[in-house]
């Protein structure tokens, strides 16, 4: 039996920065995902926020978020926009990670929302990383969201080209790599992001494959951790890396070239994204 890996969780009784699990308007990638970092970062005042609704349209084998249509982007994108702005100015912060829900019923609205988003936080000097679906690589959407100069762009590959289409719905491995070739066309000075998980199956020398497949297609910060099943319907963990084998992972990290980077049991792709940002040596656009 596998025996996978836990932490100490530590809720602070004070009130602070973490009291946006309060806020019944705003929803975090923290809550949707269960994250395991959750408490640790909202004591660090810091978050996820998750746009574009609570529902996505897309059902991976790994995701506890909610598959559905959700309410029209019309109907919600102001008043997600409004909240996040008052939280963000509430408690100061200064970087802030955005993502959202899969929303292939309006691609076009979720990129408008996004680039909105990014101007409106870029204004009042806040560094902006999006971490954003495929959007089917499509470039007059891609280019919506990096006119708007977001600080990184993130999309994660999730997985080794083999286990792609057990583990993603609808998203490729091609697709994904294609964003960012993409996106590198569009604007080459854009700082790119991606994210693995293992213990789905995977090989070292897959995830190096990976890893590499990445770098190729311009791609300078990434992190990778241990995948943990949300609930019982989703893929079970085939395997429980050790610590020498995320170090040998990170290795292979260095000897590929990336700048920023963080791997662990309980990395998650924006875990300490502004760490990760400010390893990459980049100053804000």
């Amino acid at each position: 039996m596998l025996k996978l890996p836990s932490r100490q969780i530590r809720f602070d009784t004070k009130p602070s920065k973490g009291a946006l699990l309060q806020w019944s308007t705003v929803h975090t990638v923290c809550e949707e995902s269960r994250c395991p970092n959750r408490s640790e970062c909202f004591s660090r005042g810091t978050a996820t926020f998750l746009i574009g609704g609570e529902l996505c349209t897309r059902n991976c084998g790994f995701c506890s978020v909610k598959t559905g249509k959700g309410r029209s982007l019309r109907e919600i994108a102001g008043k997600e926009a409004s909240d996040i702005v008052e939280h963000v100015q509430k408690h100061g912060l200064e970087y802030v990670v955005l993502t959202s829900v899969t929303r292939d019923d309006d691609e076009q609205g979720l990129a408008d929302h996004f680039a909105s988003l990014i101007r409106t936080l870029r204004s009042q000097k806040v560094r902006v990383e999006t971490l954003i679906p495929d959007f089917h690589a499509r470039p007059e959407f891609l280019e919506v969201i990096a006119r708007a100069r977001p600080s990184v762009i993130s999309h994660n590959l999730e997985t080794v080209e083999r286990l792609t289409t057990q583990v993603r719905s609808v998203a490729s491995y091609e697709t994904s790599l294609h964003v960012f070739k993409t996106l590198r066309e569009i604007d080459s000075s854009l700082l790119l992001k991606s994210g693995l998980m293992v213990g789905l199956g995977e090989t070292m020398p897959e995830i190096r494959e990976a890893l590499e497949h990445l770098f190729q297609t311009g791609v300078r910060l990434v992190t990778v951790g241990q995948y943990l099943q949300p609930d019982s319907e989703k893929l079970s963990v085939q395997k429980v890396y050790s610590a020498d084998e995320f170090s040998e992972i990170e290795k292979m990290i260095r000897q590929t070239g990336y700048k920023g980077w963080k791997t662990g049991p309980f990395v998650r792709s924006s875990y300490f994204a502004e760490t990760v940002y400010e390893q990459g040596g980049r100053c804000e656009h």
